[in-house]
């Protein structure tokens, strides 16, 4: 029977990804509502859906008991997830950075 009480980090991964699909539907309909230039996104709204996929990603198989080859490959899934987190928070600060110096 899976571990319960690993339970909880699952769904909040699952929380984290909804949450991240909602803000980028909310940040592109006000973009589309603004009447001045359009300014370059810098997609921060996905930080919460990596996060979630890195959690699930990682403590789902586990949870359930998968064998090692499925673990293998989550594993290596949750590290390409925080390379690309890691990537989009350097490109996020970026776009913030050229955004204050105008």
């Amino acid at each position: 029977m899976p571990e319960s009480s690993q339970w909880p980090l699952v769904w909040s991964g699952f929380l984290l990804i909804a949450v991240s699909v909602r803000l980028a539907v909310t940040v592109r309909s006000h973009r589309h509502r603004r009447l001045r230039a359009p300014q370059r996104p810098s997609h921060l709204e996905w930080l919460p859906g990596v996060g979630g996929l890195i959690a699930v990603a990682d403590a789902g198989p586990r949870i359930l008991g998968a064998d090692g080859t499925v673990l293998a490959v989550a594993a290596e899934l949750a590290r390409v997830a925080v390379a690309g987190g890691l990537a989009l928070l350097l490109y996020g600060g970026i776009v913030l950075v050229r955004r204050l110096r105008g």
